[in-house]
């Protein structure tokens, strides 16, 4: 299973936030190397998006993680959340795996779970079902 990691809001921005988003992506890059529950289930490489048609590309801007099982899937979501959490200005991560995209903005318990069940679901799945509604409160008035 393949799974692209790109900053900010997905689109190539000024240079000077091309610098800044290589520069996040060596870092994340180094540091899913160095993760050990990612070590022998991942394989992580850094490259460019597709460039527009007539347009050069902007350089260094992803992440490709290959994982060898789903099992892994859960380690690298959580590496990333704890890869933005160690950053003084923790950039917005796109995660991106069969044309799901989701916008990596907290590191939170709860966002990791949520990410993991949307990606869980599989294409064509309907969303987890929601909670019924609360009943009202009796006021004490029978009709």
């Amino acid at each position: 299973m393949e799974v692209n990691l790109t900053f900010g809001d997905g689109t190539s921005g000024a240079h000077e936030q091309s610098d800044e988003f290589a520069a996040s992506v060596l870092s994340l890059y180094r540091w899913l190397v160095a993760e050990p529950e990612l070590r022998g289930h991942a394989r992580v490489s850094t490259g460019t998006r597709q460039a527009e048609q007539g347009r050069m590309g902007d350089g260094l801007d992803l992440v490709n993680v290959v994982l060898a099982n789903s099992i892994a899937l859960g380690g690298l979501v959580t590496a990333v959340a704890a890869w933005r959490g160690s950053r003084p200005r923790p950039p917005q991560v796109r995660l991106e795996r069969d044309g799901v995209v989701i916008d990596l903005r907290d590191c939170s318990p709860e966002t990791v779970e949520q990410v993991l069940r949307l990606w869980n679901q599989g294409p064509g799945a309907s969303p987890p079902p929601q909670p019924a509604p609360a009943p009202a409160p009796a006021d004490g008035d029978d009709e």
